[in-house]
């Protein structure tokens, strides 16, 4: 009788503990997901998480106010990834003979692609993306409709809105 007692004993508390570890464990990834904010952007027809402007941590978009050109940064992430965070980089470069400015049109910036997946460059094809948004040295706001790139073997095409750190020098 008392083998039963200690084993039905020992069966609670460890349902117990499971139950708190897997408790702490979710609170945890609640945390963390609170601290990660990110946009969504469609690369291909499919859904990324992009972790711009509002992540806790982030890669910033940089462009010179003095030759007016820069790099915009896209560190992107599969949304089914609860803690990934930068599994894949696109940078649009840009050179013009303006600043950003809100209502620019990247297409107007001579844009390429680049990515740090195979480091090919992909040239601007069609599709617009247009700034929606900008604040000097903090975010810029940009809006992606079919903006493709192709490197005759392979294309880009990226949909959607995010809002990125910017850095202007």
């Amino acid at each position: 009788m008392n083998k039963i007692k200690h084993f039905i004993l020992a069966a609670i508390l460890l349902t117990g503990a499971i139950n708190f570890l897997s408790s702490c464990s979710n609170d945890k990834n609640d945390d963390l997901k609170s601290l990660i904010d990110y946009d969504v952007i469609q690369i291909n027809g499919e859904r990324y998480a992009c972790y711009g402007y509002r992540n806790f941590i982030t890669y910033a978009t940089e462009w010179s106010l003095s030759d007016h050109k820069g790099s915009i940064t896209l560190p992107c992430g599969n949304l089914s990834d609860d803690d990934a965070m930068f599994e894949y980089f696109y940078y649009i470069e840009l050179e013009g003979n303006q600043n950003l400015k809100k209502g620019s049109k990247l297409e107007n910036f001579s844009p390429s692609l680049s990515t740090i997946n195979d480091w090919e460059n992909y040239d601007y094809v069609s599709g617009s993306a247009i700034v929606k948004d900008k604040k000097d040295d903090e975010y810029i706001t940009i809006k992606f409709d079919s903006f493709k790139f192709s490197n005759r073997t392979y294309s880009y095409v990226f949909d959607g809105t995010v809002q990125l750190l910017l850095d202007e020098d």
